[in-house]
């Protein structure tokens, strides 16, 4: 009797244990979902902060990068020349080529750096008047004023094998000029003067000084045609104050 009246009892616990079961089985599916749903947002999310931030440093890169190349065409023809030059470090040392650096002011007076420039540029355009000479243009010596290289590099760069440089010194009413002719290779002397004479006359005073360089210029480099005339001959009034051909 007591097994007749435990069996339904006992079927309908079990009936009820096995429906709890899969509730708890639905609810765990339905967490699992959930869960699964919230990581693949999450990792989409993440994804996209991920390429918005590796876009943004590569703008910023190239931003950079292209701030720091000027490529508006520049007002100075010096720059320019500058950087249309690099082939000239290339090529092999020309021997009868000659680079005429900016003179050096050693005056007391900032002021008279023009008497400087317009040696130079004085010199420059003698230089160019002697046959087989190959002078480099102002543009491109007046680039290295107050220069740091070495007179090597500087060579290197401009293809040259001599190179002039100087100095103009302003005492009062008389102007002292020294040039020098250096073999930029062995960065020895070959040939230096100085040449003193009053300023009443500048314009005179700078071609006749600049005369004189180039003839000596011309007697001393090899190879060249000599037209027979020293420093000391070629410019009249010019008194000389040291003589040192090497």
């Amino acid at each position: 009797m007591t097994e007749q009246t435990n069996s339904p009892a006992a079927e309908l616990h079990e009936t009820a244990k096995a429906e709890l079961l899969e509730e708890v089985k639905k609810k765990k599916k339905k967490k699992d979902k959930v869960r699964s749903a919230w990581i693949s947002f999450a990792g989409r999310i993440l994804a996209q902060i991920v390429g918005a931030v590796a876009t943004v440093v590569l703008t910023l890169t190239v931003l950079h990068q292209y701030k720091g190349v000027d490529t508006r065409p520049s007002k100075d023809p010096v720059a320019s020349a500058r950087r249309s030059e690099p082939a000239l470090a290339a090529r092999p040392a020309d021997e009868h080529a000659v680079a005429v650096l900016p003179m050096e002011n050693f005056s007391a007076e900032p002021g008279h750096d023009y008497l400087a420039d317009g040696m130079t540029e004085t010199l420059i355009a003698d230089l160019t008047k002697v046959g087989g000479l190959h002078v480099i243009s102002r543009t491109s010596s007046m680039h290295f004023k107050g220069h740091k290289q070495t007179l090597r590099e500087i060579a290197d760069e401009l293809g040259v094998k001599w190179i002039i440089e100087g100095s103009i010194v302003k005492a009062g009413e008389r102007v002292r000029i020294t040039a020098q002719l250096i073999d930029a290779a062995t960065d020895q002397h070959a040939w230096a003067e100085s040449y003193e004479r009053p300023v009443a006359d500048l314009l005179a005073m700078q071609a006749e000084v600049a005369s004189a360089i180039a003839n000596a210029v011309t007697a001393t480099l090899p190879g060249l045609p000599r037209s027979g005339q020293s420093s000391a001959t070629s410019a009249p009034g010019i008194a000389i104050t040291s003589v040192r051909p090497l």
